[in-house]
């Protein structure tokens, strides 16, 4: 693909998030509006944000997810951006072991393994929006 193809590529995807987002009006979504999905040593409180573009969810994490070591997860369609906003742990991101504290942020994209550990809390970004279906769990 040329570089005129590419940027026109590029346009077309930026035009089309633009058009999604400037037709969406402003809203305030509040934490009794999640959906909870308790995964045992995780919960998620996933808020309700139209369209399937951009997502996110508060984590909740007390121990490992997932519990037994050498398992992973794989999002395979999208990526995401760890903020941690209370306690400490670790998350395995790819090949890397992050030790992380509140404030910290860490970068997850697609098809790269992923797992934390820790008593912490942390807001996930999604892009494009996380939907259970998309994860695989994989033992290594």
């Amino acid at each position: 693909m040329g570089l005129p193809q590419r940027k026109a590529k590029k346009f077309r995807i930026f035009s089309i998030l633009t058009k999604t987002y400037n037709s969406m009006k402003p809203k305030k979504y509040s934490s009794s509006e999640t959906s909870k999905i308790d995964l045992g040593t995780k919960t998620i409180y996933k808020y309700p944000i139209a369209g399937k573009s951009l997502g996110i969810a508060r984590m909740v994490i007390d121990g490992r997810h997932p519990k037994n070591k050498g398992t992973f997860i794989i999002e395979h369609k999208c990526q995401f951006i760890i903020y941690i906003t209370k306690g400490s742990g670790i998350v395995y991101a790819g090949d890397e072991k992050f030790e992380v504290e509140v404030g910290d942020v860490v970068f997850v994209p697609t098809e790269n393994k992923f797992a934390t550990e820790g008593k912490m809390e942390y807001i996930t970004v999604d892009n494009p929006a996380f939907f259970l279906e998309q994860s695989e769990e994989i033992k290594i």
